[in-house]
Parts: structure tokens; C-alpha cells; sequence
């Protein structure tokens, strides 16, 4: 199964793959050019109904195993749990794909689509096209019942449900070995700021969840600058030009920056990408500059 994803719309049936890594971000991977094994076991679903936001309903077959000749059989199965919506299921990077398509399909009659419910916290229950208050009693009693709440779940998250409902079932997947296996074959996480990196070298930029850092090896880049105006050149004298810097560039530092450097480091970080992006390129273009760069030390107290 090697072509490309293509458009999927109401009533496909597409392919759910269980022997891809988990990963929280795998809306960056490019799975279009990624050749799935034809012999791998798949759960299946239908897309059930395009809704507001980029948000699919969607039904999971029970049928888990090889990609069948035609759908029936995948039909005929039932559904595994169910109902769900999915965010963003089915993007260009092409992690699940269309396999059979039915222009006929009427999600009223072949998904029985009245009776399709979800509860929310806010005191009613979406059943069909309509929208029902109910009390607060009422609300435990269907969650008792097996009427789910709205979530918005990732591709992975139904992708693990899938698989914790075969292995209740007995069913020997061997996941974890699999995907080991085959580790060399996923595609790798885009790196979204390779274009950054690149234009401020030999600084280093590193990206973490809420926290943006710049670093440099000192003594790497202008010493006789730095000797000129009787100053070492090390991580600290490093803080010093960029701390000015900053105070040049009019930008209000406090709780912007902060600095970590030792003698053969300079480095800072940020919680705010887009502020620190901006000093990096502005940072590196004088300090690339030979004469700028000198020219500024010696405005320095």
C-alpha cells in the first residue's frame, strides 16, 4: 500500500495502521511516501460525517486483519466501540488512507445516525442532528448506560484504544517489537526551525515545550574583538554585549530573557519564541559584521 493519501469523504472506508509509533506530534511525519506493508493486520473505519472545525465522526469496525478484497466483510463485522470524533484524521501526511469508497452511502441508513449520541458537560446530549437538555441526573444515568461524552481524540489516541481493545481480546500483536523493528523506516519529525538554525550559525537554537534557548561556544567568534577592548571574550563578557544589545533594541527584557552562561558557554533562553527569534537574527547579523561588531564593544562601559 505505497500510493499517495487521497481525499476521503462520507461513507469511505479507510485503513487504521497498528504498528505506527505513538507519537503526541504525528501531524508533522510524513507518512504519503511511506510503503505499509501489505501483509500487516489493520482495523478499519468509516467516515461517517464531516463536521464544523476539521472535526470527523467516524465508526471503528471490529474486523482487524489484512486489507480485504472488497468491504464487505468489513461492513459485516459491527462496529467495536462506539462513535468518535477525530481531529484532523485525515491530513496530507496520509497516516490513515481511503481503501473502499461508496457513493452511495447515507450515514442515516448505513450508520444509523439518529441514534448516535454524545453527552455533554454542559447539560444536554447531541443525538442526530439534535441537541436535547437534560438534567444532571439524567446525564449519569447515560453515562451509565454507555453513552459517551464529546471528545476530540488524535489519530494515536485511537490507534492505542484499538489496540487495548484486541489485546482484552487475546489478541497478539507484538506492537512493541514490530515498530522496533521497522524504526529505521518511519519517516522522521520535521524540523520546523531548520531554516533558523541554519541562518544563525555557529549559534545553536534549541526548541523545548514553553522554553527557547540560544547558545554559542564562546571564544568561537571574534576574539580579537573582544581582545581590543580588553575584555576575554567568554560566555560572561558574551551576556554582557548581549544584554546591551537588547537595551539597544529597545526591547523590555524583564521576564523575556534570562541568561545561563559560563566561561565557555554563553547561552539564554526565552518562553516566547517569536521575542527570541527576532534577537537571534538581529544578534547574529552584527556579530557577523566584523566592524559593527567591534565598533559596538567599544561603546560598551
Amino acid at each position: 500500500m505505497g500510493k499517495k493519501a487521497a481525499a476521503v469523504h462520507p461513507g469511505d472506508i479507510f485503513t487504521i495502521p497498528l504498528f505506527l509509533p505513538s507519537n503526541d506530534d504525528d501531524y508533522t511525519l510524513d507518512y504519503s511516501k511511506y510503503k505499509f506493508p501489505l501483509n500487516d493486520i489493520y482495523a478499519f473505519g468509516r467516515l461517517i460525517e464531516i463536521q464544523v472545525g476539521n472535526v470527523d465522526l467516524i465508526e471503528v469496525f471490529s474486523y482487524t486483519r489484512r486489507i480485504p478484497e472488497n468491504p464487505h466483510i468489513i461492513i459485516q463485522s459491527g462496529r467495536m466501540f462506539a462513535p468518535e470524533h477525530i481531529g484532523h484524521p485525515f491530513s496530507k501526511n496520509g497516516r490513515w488512507r481511503a481503501v473502499f469508497s461508496n457513493p452511495y452511502y447515507d450515514m442515516w441508513r448505513d450508520s444509523d445516525y439518529e441514534n448516535i449520541s454524545f453527552l455533554s458537560p454542559v447539560g444536554h446530549m447531541w443525538k442526530g442532528k439534535e441537541t436535547i437538555n437534560i438534567t444532571k441526573k439524567q446525564c449519569i444515568e447515560l453515562e451509565e448506560a454507555g453513552i459517551p461524552y464529546w471528545i476530540m481524540h488524535s489519530r494515536t489516541d485511537l490507534e492505542v484504544e484499538i489496540r487495548s481493545v484486541l489485546e482484552e481480546r487475546e489478541a497478539d500483536l507484538d506492537y512493541e517489537r514490530i515498530v522496533d523493528e521497522r524504526k529505521s523506516e518511519f519517516p522522521k519529525p520535521r524540523d520546523v526551525d531548520k531554516k533558523l538554525k541554519e541562518m544563525i550559525v555557529p549559534f545553536r537554537w534549541l526548541s523545548e515545550p514553553g522554553r527557547y534557548t540560544l547558545s554559542l561556544d564562546a571564544g568561537l567568534l571574534n576574539g580579537d574583538c573582544f581582545a581590543k577592548n580588553n575584555m576575554l571574550g567568554n560566555g560572561y563578557d558574551w551576556e554582557k554585549v548581549a544584554s546591551e544589545f537588547i537595551k539597544k533594541q529597545g526591547i523590555h527584557s524583564e521576564k523575556k530573557f534570562s541568561f545561563d552562561c559560563e566561561a565557555d558557554t554563553f547561552s539564554m533562553t526565552s518562553p516566547s519564541k517569536k521575542t527570541l527569534k527576532e534577537f537571534s537574527v538581529s544578534f547574529h547579523k552584527i556579530v557577523m559584521d566584523t566592524s559593527a561588531f567591534e565598533e559596538f564593544l567599544s561603546q560598551l562601559s
